[in-house]
């Protein structure tokens, strides 16, 4: 449907911000995670580079190891573990090694980390011949590294395997998360910057598919008046018919709350709710007197023939149940269906009353028009039988009104208010 230069510049706004704001969470997210898994690689080959200073102070061979080399290790990866006590951005508070069958030799581990050394056994551990192994574990409010590292000897040959407990310290970590938010905010600025420079050169590209969307909506909203006019004036000498019967269709759907949808498929049926009646011969067309049955029986043929009119276009093909439905009854006494009751289309109904109305009311070459009062009379007498009930009594508060405003009302008159009402429904103005 068409919309207005207003409406466009504010969708594509949304359409934009909200594009911009989606790929910033994704792309800002992967940025964040690739930031994190540099920072796990980096602490990960800390530990490894650290382990492997483990191994020139250890014996070549685990094999025949007594308490004075277990004690001498011990001692060895307690003063590992001071020596890396001051490092700020994170340390060892557990070590310990493990021979190639996986059996501990010596472990140590830094005073008040106890609670931490249950946790990490409590937690499993794995070996790995080829590379490390890390886990990461919150314990006791501070962010724990748990990694083994296999060791070899300066020949190559498998050693065993270092396995130790690396805290992280928190100002390190905020450095990290402060590193990851600078990414991802360069990332939002850089998309919302490129978002700003294309917004102008989507408008301007937009604005001429705007006016020739509306161009085609004038041309389709003429064709449908031309066409609704050529035929109403094989009845009379004037158009007039076609606008007021779709303006008070219109104001009866306004009073019911009729969807958008359904208001513009009302609009098309009402426009060419008579397009079939140009296969009509004219001496039945324009019989001044009653129809004999023969006559009748080819003067409801122009519902098929309107049917098949706007079957060839699908910008019409909503208006189908106006065209096809018009001269149903609600009692099921109707054409060319006989159908009953909700079974005829909401819009069909909504016609109905509303062209009934208007051929009670207003003057043909075959009859003079109807007093308000009596046409009213005769429609109420066709409650629950011509008309649905429900629909008919929302109308009988409207014509009144109705009838003041489209009575002996002049045609150009007629024609402004129904181009405003028509293209008012079919412009997107929100």
């Amino acid at each position: 449907m068409p919309v207005t230069g207003h409406y466009f510049k504010r969708t594509l706004v949304k359409r934009l911000v909200f594009g911009s704001l989606v790929v910033t969470l994704l792309l800002g997210g992967f940025v964040l995670w690739d930031d994190l898994e540099r920072v796990d690689d980096a602490i990960i080959g800390v530990t490894q580079v650290e382990a492997e200073q483990v191994s020139p102070r250890l014996p070549v061979e685990f094999g025949a190891i007594d308490d004075q080399v277990r004690n001498s290790v011990r001692s060895m990866l307690a003063s590992f573990l001071t020596e890396r006590a001051q490092q700020a951005d994170g340390h060892f508070i557990i070590a310990e090694i493990y021979d190639l069958d996986q059996h501990s030799i010596a472990d140590s581990v830094m005073p008040g980390a106890e609670s931490i050394d249950k946790a990490i056994d409590a937690a499993g551990h794995r070996f790995s011949h080829r590379r490390v192994w890390y886990a990461k574990h919150l314990i006791d409010g501070q962010l724990v590294i748990h990694v083994t590292v296999p060791l070899f000897t300066k020949a190559g040959t498998a050693q065993g395997w270092f396995e130790g407990a690396f805290i992280q310290s928190w100002p390190a970590l905020a450095r990290i998360a402060l590193s990851g938010l600078r990414s991802s905010a360069l990332v939002l600025i850089a998309i919302f910057a490129t978002t700003a420079l294309l917004y102008p050169v989507m408008a301007s590209l937009s604005a001429g598919l705007i006016q020739r969307s509306q161009a085609l909506l004038d041309a389709n909203l003429g064709t449908l008046e031309a066409l609704g006019g050529a035929v109403a004036k094989r009845d009379s000498d004037t158009s007039s018919h076609n606008y007021r019967v779709t303006l008070t269709a219109m104001r009866i759907a306004k009073a019911i709350g009729l969807s958008d949808q359904s208001f513009r498929a009302l609009i098309k049926g009402a426009f060419l709710h008579d397009v079939g009646k140009v296969a009509i011969p004219d001496a039945i067309l324009l019989k001044p007197g009653r129809l004999t049955p023969d006559e009748f029986t080819v003067m409801k043929t122009h519902v098929s023939h309107g049917l098949d009119v706007i079957s060839h276009q699908d910008w019409l093909a909503d208006a189908a149940p106006v065209v096809g439905g018009h001269h149903e009854k609600f009692d099921g006494s109707g054409y060319p269906r006989g159908a009953k009751g909700e079974d005829i289309p909401l819009i069909a109904r909504i016609f109905a009353i509303a062209d009934v109305f208007d051929a009670l009311t207003s003057q043909r070459p075959y009859k003079s028009a109807l007093p308000l009062e009596e046409a009213l009379a005769i429609m109420i007498d066709g409650r629950g039988s011509h008309f649905d009930p429900v629909l008919l009594d929302v109308f009988l508060g409207l014509a009144p009104q109705l009838h003041v405003e489209s009575a002996n009302r002049e045609e150009v008159a007629l024609v402004d208010d129904l181009r405003m009402a028509t293209k008012a429904a079919f412009v997107e103005t929100v």
